[in-house]
């Protein structure tokens, strides 16, 4: 009886916090979206990988998190093929290309 009590007490402070994962889960989306807009890919890639770990209910933040997710990856690439040699350049021209048509075929969906 006294352990049950104490769960329910538990999970009733834990409930009160009144942020819901979705909820944190748009923060930290936002987040991440500052940092592409700021060109900081590796911010972005972070905060994402982190809301699905720290999140594993948000399933709406975490669609939207794997089409950013694939945004990232296409807008560093493009920015890598600027400055990259002719071995990396194809390289990188076929990882954008790949997130490019990934992203049009997550969009049909």
């Amino acid at each position: 009886m006294k352990y049950s009590f104490l769960i329910v007490a538990t999970l009733a402070l834990c409930s009160c916090g009144g942020v819901s994962p979705e909820e944190e889960g748009a923060r930290m989306l936002s987040e991440a979206r500052a940092a592409l807009q700021a060109k900081d890919y590796n911010a972005a890639r972070d905060t994402i990988m982190s809301l699905r770990k720290r999140f594993p209910t948000a399933i709406e933040a975490r669609k939207q998190g794997i089409l950013l997710l694939d945004s990232v990856e296409l807008f560093a690439a493009e920015d890598s093929l600027a400055k990259a040699d002719s071995a990396e350049w194809e390289r990188l021209d076929v990882k954008a290309k790949f997130f490019r048509r990934k992203l049009q075929e997550d969009f049909k969906r």
